[in-house]
């Protein structure tokens, strides 16, 4: 099927889905190897959630979710009486322009210290081959700009349909995460830390090619074996490494700032 017709189909699914308004999505909005594929599956095994992870999707029209309906049927992943429809989005092409109707959706915020960020981003791409980020220096390059569309996005959605954790705070209080979202998601029952385990490694779109088929639940990442064994020092000046830094821990305050304020869960102790 060429684009063109791509994108009739999904806006003619659009205007006969009433799934596929923007107030009935929730989206995953990170970066690469922040956590996103395991919080992905956890979602997507929720009866009230219909979605398989990355779908690839630009949301720059009003009708951007009838598309992804379509992907959804495409790998029989769509449940036609789900409240949400679901999609990941670690790129900025997918979400640096988008429809003003976007911000209509739930967002779970989701990010990861630099130095482990580019550590696991260049072990991901060495053990699979590819060439797309070939030093530390590519990699930062996306973290900065990545971290900066996510900064920019969270105003503009309302304090009660956005939710920002690190993957420290995923990984290290799994339960305690799952129920803050549940909170902003309205879940009956409320998501617990499981999911169906993949009976292959490779799925495209479903995420971490290297170890999404081993674990049934959100682990530490030092039980994850996609984890570099040494902690190997990054090629960036220490400038350079400082700027992440800091904007990292500008994403981690304005995450803070709504349990401040009591918003989508208990006040961070």
């Amino acid at each position: 099927m060429n684009t063109a017709l791509k994108q009739a189909a999904g806006r003619l699914a659009a205007t006969i889905n009433p799934q596929c308004e923007f107030r009935r999505a929730v989206f995953i909005l990170g970066h690469m190897r922040c956590g996103s594929t395991a919080l992905s599956h956890v979602l997507c095994g929720h009866h009230a959630i219909s979605g398989f992870g990355e779908a690839h999707l630009a949301y720059d029209h009003p009708a951007s979710l009838g598309p992804l309906a379509l992907a959804q049927m495409r790998r029989s992943a769509w449940k036609p009486r789900a409240r949400y429809l679901f999609d990941k989005i670690l790129h900025s092409r997918y979400d640096g322009a988008v429809d003003p109707r976007f911000h209509d959706a739930r967002a779970v915020f989701l990010v990861r210290a630099p130095t482990e960020t580019i550590r696991s981003i260049r072990h991901l791409f060495a053990a699979i081959g590819s060439d797309e980020y070939p030093t530390d220096a590519a990699v930062a390059d996306y973290y900065e700009e990545r971290l900066a569309r996510l900064c920019a996005s969270w105003p503009q959605f309302a304090s009660g349909q956005r939710i920002g954790l690190s993957f420290a705070e995923l990984t290290g209080a799994p339960e305690l995460a799952l129920a803050r979202i549940s909170s902003i998601l309205d879940l009956s029952p409320p998501l617990a830390n499981r999911y169906d385990q993949l009976e292959r490694a490779v799925i495209p779109g479903v995420g971490d090619p290297l170890s999404s088929h081993k674990f049934n639940a959100i682990v530490r990442s030092d039980q994850a074996s996609t984890a570099p064994g040494a902690a190997r020092p990054l090629q960036l000046a220490a400038a350079r490494r400082s700027d992440l830094e800091e904007l990292y821990r500008e994403a981690c305050r304005l995450f803070a700032y709504d349990r401040e304020l009591g918003v989508n869960g208990n006040p961070t102790p």
